[in-house]
């Protein structure tokens, strides 16, 4: 759902220095999107039936820019992926502004559950990735020349 948020949202200048893309850590790779996940996308005019589950790879990781994360765990398996080298690995909520002077809260995976966890988890989503959007907008040392995943 982040990513296909994150595709729709991204402002057209960025669209050809950003590129996009998810894996999980425990993904089945080849899978669909669960059909929770579909319906409420497609509620709110994003298309994400395309999408195919992958699992994360330490190349992954290594080579992004960026890496966003739903959950504190996330971020610590990721960092011991690819211990030589610290890559930008951060939990999604310290980008939504409602959060700055306060302990982000991480994101439910929402897998698995009613339609309702699937529409709150959108209403998450949607603030911090606009946050990124800004914060890819306007970070200084996120360089044009330097941009991959986000």
């Amino acid at each position: 759902m982040a990513e296909g948020l994150l595709q729709a949202m991204l402002p057209a200048g960025l669209r050809s220095q950003v590129e996009v893309a998810s894996a999980g850590t425990h993904a089945l790779h080849g899978h669909q999107p669960a059909s929770h996940a579909v319906t409420v996308m497609g509620q709110a005019g994003i298309d994400i039936r395309s999408h195919r589950a992958r699992q994360v790879s330490r190349d992954m990781v290594a080579d992004a820019d960026l890496t966003l994360v739903m959950e504190k765990a996330h971020a610590q398996y990721f960092n011991r992926m690819v211990f030589w080298k610290r890559p930008r690995i951060r939990l999604l909520t310290q980008f939504d502004h409602r959060y700055e002077d306060q302990k982000p809260p991480e994101i439910e995976d929402p897998y698995g559950l009613p339609l309702e966890s699937y529409e709150a988890c959108l209403r998450i989503l949607r603030p911090c990735i606009d946050g990124v959007i800004h914060w890819l907008r306007t970070h200084e040392d996120f360089t044009t020349a330097d941009r991959r995943d986000a």
